[in-house]
């Protein structure tokens, strides 16, 4: 139980460290919020943007029991999710706070936030595809490995609660006109690019060790 726990872990963290750092899907959280709905624009929006992951994240599991037989696949998929992940934790360690947060100009601001969710995570964000395609994969292939079948659906289930709980949270506060959380997100970013960049170095380490035994 131990291993499903850690791989929920891992999906929380690595999920969270992903919406902190602005993006086309937060903007659009934050220039919707301060007009209509309150924290459900945050709720309707990150279910929205489940929903999209959701078949990415069953087709890849489709493709994994295959990629798992061959060791080169996984050396290769292993040591890239690490040089990704220590990449997207120096980026957050050196982004600066309220860089890019300006969500002026944003389209389709009287859509229903869910449907704004599903658009702001595929042709408006054409890099929620690509990370599942890289990184997403090698991640779910490591809890795979990790803790089986198990693991796979906790670490999901922790990706899934860390965009629900951070987005609703930023549209309450931004409806609410409060401002503590953001006061606290550069502090929140450094702290999870840093666990980031340790496990990217986990999985280069582990998986360029595999590489070298007999």
């Amino acid at each position: 139980m131990l291993a499903e726990v850690s791989q929920f872990a891992v999906g929380f963290i690595v999920a969270l460290s992903g919406t902190l750092i602005p993006g086309p899907l937060l903007i659009y959280i934050l220039a919707k919020a301060s007009v209509s709905k309150g924290a459900w624009t945050g709720f309707y929006t990150s279910v929205g943007h489940v929903l999209v992951e959701i078949p990415i994240i069953s087709l890849i599991v489709l493709e994994l029991y295959l990629v798992l037989q061959n060791p080169f696949i996984v050396l290769f998929f292993g040591c890239l999710g690490g040089v990704l992940l220590v990449f997207l934790g120096m980026r957050g360690l050196l982004w600066k706070a309220n860089a890019g947060t300006n969500p002026n100009g944003l389209p389709h601001l009287k859509l229903h936030p869910l449907l704004g969710g599903i658009l702001f995570s595929t042709v408006l964000n054409p890099t929620v595809p690509f990370w599942w395609a890289t990184l997403g994969f090698t991640l779910l292939m490591n809890a795979c490995l990790t803790a089986g079948f198990n693991g796979l659906v906790f670490w999901s289930l922790g990706h899934f609660t860390a965009d629900i709980a951070w987005y609703t949270a930023v549209a309450y506060f931004v409806w609410s006109g409060r401002k503590a959380i953001l006061k606290y997100q550069r502090l929140m970013v450094k702290a999870c690019s840093l666990l980031l960049t340790f496990f990217g170095c986990y999985l280069l380490a582990k998986y360029a060790l595999q590489s070298l035994l007999p």
